[in-house]
């Protein structure tokens, strides 16, 4: 902060030093190494899969988003080691209804994952994707992207006892979570560093992105 003070820009901040996964996965797959939605954005999602976050204890100005979200009709899946009390139930000190009422209730899926299953969590639905009839918007993916096919023979390749020994989770809420992506329009994914802070990180991140261009859920 010292050095930062008297205006260097070669040290780097906080969200550098987080997410910097983040923008090599970002840059190597859509070219930014940003994300692409604003929290304005979050509103007018019919679905949010929130990954290794705890936005009750980390960020809770999301907390008011996603609760706008809910209002609108968002259905929100989380996927976490470990139950957030805040993404179960959001009571918001800044309204009469959040002081009084029960709160709203944010998560629609709990997807209790192992640690470090994130990869094989989004391997798994892109697999179940590809298989879905109508699944995947073709006409984006030929105009939009680019290592189609090989991308595609690797998810199917995935095998399920692998898959589901290193997420921890049940086939059917996998396949609960694909329901709601597929019944999906406008699918946002938001992660934070139980994401960005292990060995796999960016190739998680990568399949995360696969995932939102297989329904042309970018740009």
């Amino acid at each position: 902060m010292l050095f930062r003070s008297f205006g260097t820009n070669n040290l780097p901040d906080c969200s550098n030093m987080c997410h910097e996964s983040t923008g090599t996965a970002l840059t190597d797959s859509i070219g930014i190494g940003k994300g692409s939605v604003t929290v304005d954005d979050v509103a007018h999602a019919d679905v949010i899969l929130i990954a290794g976050q705890n936005p009750g204890t980390n960020h809770p100005r999301m907390l008011s988003a996603l609760e706008r979200a809910k209002r609108a009709g968002a259905t929100i899946v989380s996927v976490n080691p470990l139950p957030e009390a805040g993404l179960e139930r959001f009571k918001n000190p800044q309204n009469a209804r959040g002081l009084a009422a029960n709160g709203t209730k944010l998560t629609d899926l709990f997807l209790q994952i192992r640690l470090g299953g994130d990869l094989a969590l989004f391997r798994a639905l892109n697999q179940l994707v590809l298989a879905a009839e109508g699944g995947t918007d073709e006409a984006f993916i030929a105009e939009h992207t680019h290592g189609f096919e090989e991308f595609a023979e690797a998810a199917r390749a995935a095998d399920w006892d692998e898959t589901l020994a290193a997420t921890g989770l049940p086939r059917a809420q996998i396949e609960e979570a694909l329901r709601m992506v597929l019944a999906s329009k406008r699918t946002i994914v938001c992660w934070a560093m139980g994401l960005t802070q292990h060995k796999h990180s960016v190739p998680t991140i990568r399949e995360v992105v696969n995932l939102l261009l297989l329904r042309a859920d970018i740009g």
